[in-house]
């Protein structure tokens, strides 16, 4: 399964990389949108700015090897796309790559995209592994963050922003998704 999930990522890079420099229009009023697929113990699901977030929990089993495919787009160029997660209980395990640039401010991590107006792309990827912890904990109740923002257009601000918050329940428990 890890390496139909490589060579699909490996696919959509290259896809992604010939195919979205785009113009940015002179107004954007779209909104950019968001993918985030988790696959691992035996669980493989797409969250979108589209799902009801506010409204599911993803219990994720501590220990476990998961992989992850993170995808920012907007029709109009991508200026930014931020993920945020906590180190000590979702650590990520493989390197990020550039653009990419990984912050931490001793409570959180965030993984940035910063695009380019003069070289604006459509879309930007980003693959990885975690394994949720529990430390010293039976169980842990975290969340993932997810944004995306465009340029707004030639005519610049306001931003076009979406973003969502998936809860995370890590524990001693199959993998799933609960609805709140």
């Amino acid at each position: 399964m890890k390496i139909v999930f490589n060579y699909l990522f490996i696919s959509l890079l290259v896809f992604s990389m010939m195919s979205c420099e785009t113009d940015i229009p002179e107004i954007d009023t779209t909104a950019p949108s968001f993918s985030f697929k988790i696959t691992g113990d035996g669980f493989d699901r797409t969250f979108t700015q589209d799902d009801n977030l506010e409204n599911i929990q993803l219990n994720l089993r501590a220990g476990t090897s998961y992989d992850f495919l993170l995808g920012g787009i907007d029709n109009g160029g991508v200026r930014q796309i931020q993920f945020q997660h906590t180190p000590d209980v979702t650590p990520i395990n493989t390197p990020i790559p550039a653009p990419w640039v990984e912050t931490n401010n001793g409570f959180s991590t965030t993984i940035r995209f910063n695009g380019d107006p003069n070289n604006a792309i459509t879309a930007q990827l980003l693959s990885g592994t975690f394994t949720p912890m529990l430390m010293n904990e039976d169980v842990i109740a975290d969340t993932f963050y997810i944004r995306v923002e465009d340029f707004g257009g030639e005519s610049g601000p306001p931003f076009n922003i979406t973003e969502g918050v998936l809860n995370i329940t890590i524990a001693e428990q199959p993998t799933a998704v609960i609805n709140l």
